[in-house]
């Protein structure tokens, strides 16, 4: 059980690391679910009641609170797979690059993906994703200018993850209290 938790331990980024790299997650993804809550608005308004509303958005922000807990499950995951030279080490902002290319692939192909996607095109994205990621992560990497302003930034955005985590979280308690009463 101890070797366990010590390959963890060895193989596991800092505290610090994992922190920052939620932030960028969590500023991400509230970021989007809040453009598309007030994107609708206008149509919310006409058709809902101010608590029919509030109830869409808490379902919203439910949703972006379970969406960040497993895509940063997925990267706590490939940093404990992948060597720690690989993606642990600077695990912060190798992390939020692939969120990013992550979230380019998503909004582009919600702009310019068909009924039938094909698998070429597909295949097209996630290159086009992992070349901005290997990009990123490696100027970042060799350029300690870059890594201190891409560092500076992700330490700014923790303040709205200090806001952005609790509000899912409150609204993962309206959601359920809904589902179950």
């Amino acid at each position: 059980m101890s070797t366990i938790l010590e390959f963890f331990k060895k193989s596991l980024p800092e505290k610090k690391e994992v922190t920052l790299a939620l932030a960028g997650l969590a500023f991400l993804v509230f970021g989007w679910e809040l453009r598309s809550l007030f994107y609708n608005f206008p149509a919310f308004a006409l058709s809902y009641s101010v608590g029919e509303i509030f109830a869409i958005a808490a379902y919203m922000m439910s949703a972006a609170l379970l969406e960040t807990a497993i895509v940063m499950s997925f990267a706590l995951f490939m940093a404990v797979i992948l060597p720690r030279k690989l993606f642990a080490e600077g695990f912060s902002y190798k992390a939020f690059f692939l969120f990013v290319g992550l979230a380019a692939i998503s909004i582009h192909l919600q702009f310019v993906m068909n009924n039938q996607p094909k698998i070429a095109f597909l295949t097209r994205e996630l290159v086009i994703g992992l070349a901005i990621w290997i990009l990123l992560s490696l100027l970042t990497h060799f350029v300690p200018l870059v890594k201190k302003i891409i560092l500076d930034i992700l330490d700014r955005l923790t303040i709205f993850s200090y806001i952005y985590i609790p509000l899912g979280a409150l609204s993962l308690l309206v959601v359920t209290f809904r589902l179950l009463w």
